[in-house]
């Protein structure tokens, strides 16, 4: 019979090094507070914690009545190249950490996707800031930047098995 595994890493110590900087990030967020950026690959349900930072958003603005159906997520790349450079937290919304993109780069010059260099099958994303906007705010402003086509939304996944399973959100 086959032997499943309980880990979605390749090996073993690959998944151990990910229990120990997930045990890191919640003692920290423990014993010092909220982070600066969330390592949300980190989180058992990615998908919680970016809900529990809409429902944030959509409370600040009670006063514009916002609901929390018509909060859509808004995402830029941010020049933080790790987590340690940021000083302070976002005023409204979260910074995430630690993802990496898959056959392409960025370009810090450019501002937008690039091809990844030859053999280099996965590089390092910025730091990226996730917040919420009221929908029809947010396709106002998608229209006005990038056109009718709108923007690339790019798929974000938790593991590098690409299934609808391990999806976690466009950005």
């Amino acid at each position: 019979q086959e032997v499943t595994r309980s880990w979605r890493l390749p090996t073993l110590g690959l998944w151990f090094s990910s229990l120990l900087n997930r045990d890191d990030q919640y003692r920290s967020w423990l014993e010092k507070g909220r982070p600066k950026s969330f390592w949300l690959t980190g989180f058992f349900n990615p998908n919680g914690c970016l809900t529990a930072m809409k429902q944030e958003v959509t409370r600040k603005h009670k006063g514009q009545k916002w609901a929390l159906d018509d909060v859509v997520y808004h995402t830029e790349v941010t020049n933080f190249e790790r987590a340690e450079q940021i000083k302070a937290p976002p005023a409204e919304g979260i910074y995430i950490h630690g993802l990496f993109l898959d056959g392409a780069a960025w370009s810090r010059q450019a501002g937008n996707l690039v091809e990844s260099q030859p053999k280099t099958l996965f590089v390092s994303a910025p730091v990226l800031f996730v917040t919420g906007n009221a929908r029809k705010e947010e396709e106002r402003a998608k229209k006005e930047m990038f056109g009718p086509i709108g923007p690339y939304e790019c798929p974000v996944y938790k593991y590098a098995n690409r299934t609808d399973r391990y999806f976690i959100f466009f950005c």
